[in-house]
């Protein structure tokens, strides 16, 4: 599903005017109801504190952009035009859109329910705890004991079972994919190389085979760090978890969030990318 996706977003969303971007965001009105529903969800599920971490993140890679490539960097004040398109607040709207497009009634109606168990809502707190800076530290150096006290040959097939289920490694892959696709579109524009389809596909096949190489590196991390996030819940219970992941409803969702999360990412590079040539051309003028 993720490699589907992947490629028809960047083929559709880099080359679609803005124009068409905006009306298929906010196409059909969101009814108070399941509005409220997907609020509900997004917090049990604890996707609105990965939103909240979203503004660091692209923060972080336009500082690795000017780092990696200073000749192609952004200046300070073109940097902060860029940020500005990636507030939490607005990357929540537009995710929340594109959530009501895709979930019916029945869908969220059970996916509540699965969420308002007690266990889920342990792990789902226990999975924001651990991502906490004040956790880091604590992680490491469970991770470094892990790595001379192995876990049972059952846990560590469990946790790898738990990482495919929860797409959590490919979902980490495509997020990086579209930042990484979003910056460098922006460079070809500034370029005055926007239209130009081989380098573009250049630029998709090298971030493509960058993420190939570090994909086994990041799954093992994502892994052990598993093990630190659930370390506190029995074999039966992260069964469970992994269970009702399995479900339809829990599949389609976290495919439809994901898919959610590159659509913004890259439409807010497409607005920031319009608005830094405009400044640029108002500079030269």
């Amino acid at each position: 599903m993720l490699t589907y996706t992947k490629h028809t977003l960047v083929t559709l969303l880099l080359l679609a005017p803005l124009s068409s971007l905006n009306a298929a965001n906010s196409a059909g009105k969101i009814d108070p109801e399941i509005a409220q529903n997907i609020d509900q969800l997004m917090q049990a599920t604890g996707l609105k504190h990965v939103i909240d971490s979203f503004p660091q993140e692209i923060e972080a890679q336009i500082k690795q952009q000017k780092i990696n490539n200073s000749n192609a960097a952004l200046s300070d004040e073109e940097s902060r035009l860029l940020f500005s398109h990636f507030k939490s607040d607005t990357i929540y709207r537009d995710l929340k859109r594109h959530l009501n497009n895709k979930l019916d009634r029945k869908s969220l109606s059970t996916l509540l329910k699965m969420h308002d168990e007690p266990l889920m809502k342990r792990i789902v707190a226990a999975e924001i705890a651990a991502s906490s800076p004040a956790r880091q530290k604590e992680m490491t150096a469970f991770i470094s004991e892990l790595r001379h006290k192995a876990p049972s040959e059952t846990r560590i097939k469990m946790i790898q079972q738990l990482d495919r289920t929860s797409m959590s490694t490919e979902s980490v892959i495509y997020i990086m994919e579209m930042m990484m696709l979003g910056m460098n579109e922006m460079m070809l524009r500034r370029e005055g190389e926007g239209n130009d389809a081989k380098r573009r596909a250049q630029m998709q096949e090298v971030i493509t085979n960058t993420t190939r190489l570090i994909e086994g590196e990041l799954r093992q991390q994502i892994i052990m760090s598993m093990h630190y996030i659930y370390r506190d819940f029995t074999d039966a219970e992260v069964m469970h978890y992994i269970e009702q992941l399995k479900r339809d409803e829990n599949q389609h969702y976290t495919r439809t969030a994901i898919e959610g999360i590159g659509i913004v990412i890259l439409d807010a590079f497409k607005h920031g990318m319009n608005q830094l040539l405009q400044l640029r051309n108002a500079k030269a003028a």
